[in-house]
């Protein structure tokens, strides 16, 4: 549900903001020469709002391991970041074809990415109302009520 709210997020930003256009959103046209695809939607708005798509090894364990495993040659040979990782997981689970045991094998991964999700939508939100005070980071699990830091775009 959460991916949902991020791609209603995106089409805001992106084509109802003027950005791009529908067809170079949907991946139809290229937007500045390139295709993009859903991950390269989310970094950017994420980028532009200066949320970062770094994957935390305290916060996501499991996520790193993950990232690890996905880097080996035989595997996407590539390091991954935060919206590829929200995306990739969404594309795994709506789209089985046999590659969501990856998803499953690691035990955390979906919690850790749901808990990521929910982040980067809360974030997400309180940019586009122009919040600008204190926030309290959804990929903690523990800690104290009171342990808030500031948006990132203050």
């Amino acid at each position: 549900m959460g991916t949902a709210g991020l791609e209603h997020i995106m089409w805001q930003l992106l084509v109802l903001g003027g950005q791009m256009t529908k067809n170079q959103y949907e991946g139809r046209q290229p937007y500045n020469g390139t295709m993009l695809r859903n991950h390269d939607r989310l970094r950017k708005v994420l980028t532009e709002a200066s949320i970062s798509i770094d994957i935390d090894a305290k916060l996501s364990p499991v996520t790193t391991k993950f990232v690890a495993d996905e880097a080996a040659p035989d595997r996407q040979g590539r390091i991954l970041d935060g919206a590829d990782v929200v995306t990739q997981i969404r594309n795994r689970l709506v789209h089985p074809k046999g590659a969501q045991e990856t998803v499953y094998r690691l035990d955390g991964l979906t919690t850790e990415v749901w808990l990521m999700t929910r982040h980067y939508l809360v974030l997400l939100i309180l940019n586009s109302l122009g919040y600008c005070g204190p926030y309290r980071d959804l990929r903690q699990t523990r800690g104290w009520v009171g342990d808030v830091a500031a948006v990132p775009w203050v």
